[in-house]
């Protein structure tokens, strides 16, 4: 299917992914990793290097939902992308991916991959709330499915449900641009 990566690519990406240095997961844009406890956020986060051939991919993929949606966010910058490693219990809470502290890149547009095959793990599902923080938007099995791509606006409300048994692994970038004016 054109809208997931192939199972062996994502096999191959769990594999390079496991070779970063991987440590226990902070909040964006917090002063210190003490403002984090396992009430809120617990996981477990990679960074590949910036200019990784990953980057080509997942940018393809952004900039076609960008155009597709109509939403046209004019974007200037991405992140590096984060390997997420989701065990039993780890989960992260209800979060939007943009910030308001100067100095950090206004995020508009993530994308999340989900890596994993949807037998290896119970629980672990990436859910959404409308704008306004109101109903959940249930997740539909077509995105617990190995190497689907979710491309949305930064500003929503999301969450990754606690895994129940397994292991959920994940890739996550923001694309930024100028304030919205």
């Amino acid at each position: 299917s054109k809208d997931r990566i192939p199972v062996e690519a994502c096999e191959e990406i769990i594999w390079q992914g496991q070779e970063l240095e991987i440590k226990k997961a902070n909040i964006y844009g917090a002063e210190t990793s003490k403002t984090l406890d396992n009430k809120y956020r617990y996981s477990k986060v990679g960074w590949f290097p910036k200019g990784h051939e990953l980057e080509t991919l997942l940018k393809s993929y952004v900039g076609l939902a960008n155009l597709e949606t109509g939403w046209n966010f004019t974007v200037t910058n991405m992140e590096p992308i984060q390997f997420g490693e989701y065990k039993t219990k780890h989960f992260y809470d209800w979060h939007r991916d943009i910030n308001v502290n100067p100095g950090v890149p206004h995020r508009k547009l993530s994308v999340s991959v989900n890596l994993s095959n949807p037998k290896d793990y119970e629980g672990g599902n990436l859910e959404f709330k409308d704008y306004w923080g109101n109903e959940v938007l249930k997740a539909v099995n077509q995105m617990r499915l190995q190497g689907t791509i979710i491309v949305f606006p930064s500003a929503l409300f999301h969450r990754v449900t606690p895994v129940k048994r397994g292991r959920r692994y994940s890739l996550v970038q923001w694309y930024s641009g100028p304030d919205f004016t």
